[in-house]
């Protein structure tokens, strides 16, 4: 598979470099403060997080896209596809405001639109849905 050399996609490369580093540096700054006694503390999903901040920054995005973006070298695209696509389609049902499907699709995949955006993280799967 060819990787693509377009200028948005290495806008976007950096951009999700960028977004981690941010990312980590907020994981090692909340692990250094003291947490509240009340406050749950879940597992976040690396995938999910830098899925959600592709498309924070991308504000619509296909399946394959992100896979293309998210995909180390030894990284199963096709698993990738279809992580990306459970998730923003989960992510289109919990937050039906924030993310949407697009009616127009590219190349015949559907496209998740960001609507309105809800933070930095994102949202918290539900328990017992099953995608």
């Amino acid at each position: 598979m060819q990787e693509n050399t377009t200028p948005e996609w290495f806008v976007a490369k950096a951009l999700m470099a960028l977004a981690q580093r941010h990312t980590e540096a907020g994981q090692e700054a909340s692990a250094a403060s003291e947490p509240a006694p009340d406050a749950v503390v879940r597992d976040a999903d690396p995938f999910a997080e830098r899925l959600w901040n592709l498309l924070r920054i991308r504000r619509a995005l296909t399946a394959d896209e992100a896979a293309a973006l998210l995909a180390g070298e030894d990284d199963d695209l096709a698993q990738g596809r279809r992580q990306a696509g459970a998730l923003m389609l989960s992510w289109s049902r919990q937050c039906p405001r924030a993310v949407r499907v697009e009616a127009r699709r590219v190349d015949g995949l559907k496209r998740y639109a960001l609507l309105r955006d809800i933070g930095a993280t994102p949202p918290a799967p539900r328990g017992g849905s099953a995608s």
